[in-house]
């Protein structure tokens, strides 16, 4: 039986994710955790040393499936032993499936099992962590003039400060004011989601290992980002959110933020585009180092 995630779970199922190689945010635990409640439900079911992870839609439980599972040492599964866990749990197939796996297994050894999609929309940005943090070179001087105009409108007034859960009232005030600015159409129900996303993840901060920064303008809050471990050399900025009205922040807060990822993360992964334009071309305007693709691996009936 698959058993809902709750943040009391994140302890215990760490040593599963400790080790896993899968480059989308999906496999960060704390992620799992914090979005899990918003549009669908998250799900995991241990056997030893697998970890079977699962999603169901709230508003249509019909629409459910796995993602890969995590191994304790960790290996990757392999396409077999992915169709035996899809048919012995009754599920169509998988999502969040990244490139990386596709390239090491092979697409003729998957093809004997599973149809493969391309995810659109959900491929995730990753970036050098360096690079984000000190924008050094003529390809990011657009950024630097930016910050540079925020610094002479703010002076002395700005200050950064490590990101705590004890914020949550203030935070969701920016985000409620940045939801009404904002100028980009947007998935149906993600700013709602997003909203019990954060505070599910201020909730429960420091048990989910969170970290962050946030930037106080004359006192007031104006900008926020926090996130979680993915992996060993990669961290997940799960949330950042600015007063648009403020010129350069954003750019700021970016860099800022950057700087405040603990040491042993080399790279940073910035999440999807959802296929939104808007988000597509912010994403893009910091030249990641690779966009890794999901896909979606869906049962072939058996023979």
């Amino acid at each position: 039986m698959f058993k809902k995630i709750h943040p009391h779970d994140y302890a215990r199922l760490t040593s599963f994710f400790n080790g896993q190689l899968y480059q989308l945010c999906p496999y960060s635990l704390a992620s799992m955790i914090i979005w899990s409640g918003c549009v669908h439900e998250a799900f995991y079911r241990e056997e030893k040393d697998i970890l079977y992870l699962s999603e169901v839609d709230i508003k249509d439980p019909s629409k459910r499936r796995m993602l890969l599972p995590l191994f304790r040492p960790f290996r990757f599964a392999t396409p077999k032993e992915l169709a035996e866990a899809a048919r012995k749990f009754d599920f169509p197939g998988y999502h969040y499936v990244p490139q990386d796996y596709i390239d090491m297994i092979g697409l003729e050894s998957l093809q004997g099992y599973f149809s493969i999609q391309e995810e659109s929309g959900y491929g995730d940005y990753i970036y050098n962590t360096s690079d984000m943090a000190d924008l050094k070179g003529h390809k990011y001087s657009k950024k630097r003039n930016l910050i540079s105009q925020f610094h002479k409108s703010v002076g002395s007034s700005m200050l950064v400060k490590p990101m705590e859960g004890t914020c949550l009232h203030a935070c969701l005030e920016l985000f409620d004011h940045w939801e009404k600015v904002q100028r980009e159409p947007v998935v149906a129900d993600i700013p709602n989601c997003e909203r019990k996303a954060i505070v599910s993840g201020l909730t429960n901060f420091k048990e989910l290992e969170m970290s962050g920064v946030a930037v106080e303008i004359g006192g007031r809050l104006a900008g926020f980002a926090f996130g979680s471990r993915l992996s060993g050399a990669m961290f997940t900025l799960n949330f950042e959110k600015a007063d648009a009205g403020v010129k350069g922040l954003y750019q700021f807060l970016d860099s800022e933020a950057a700087k405040a990822v603990p040491p042993q993360y080399a790279l940073i992964n910035k999440e999807n585009d959802l296929g939104i334009p808007g988000l597509k071309k912010a994403k893009e305007s910091y030249f990641p180092a690779t966009i890794v693709k999901s896909y979606v691996l869906t049962l072939l009936k058996a023979q």
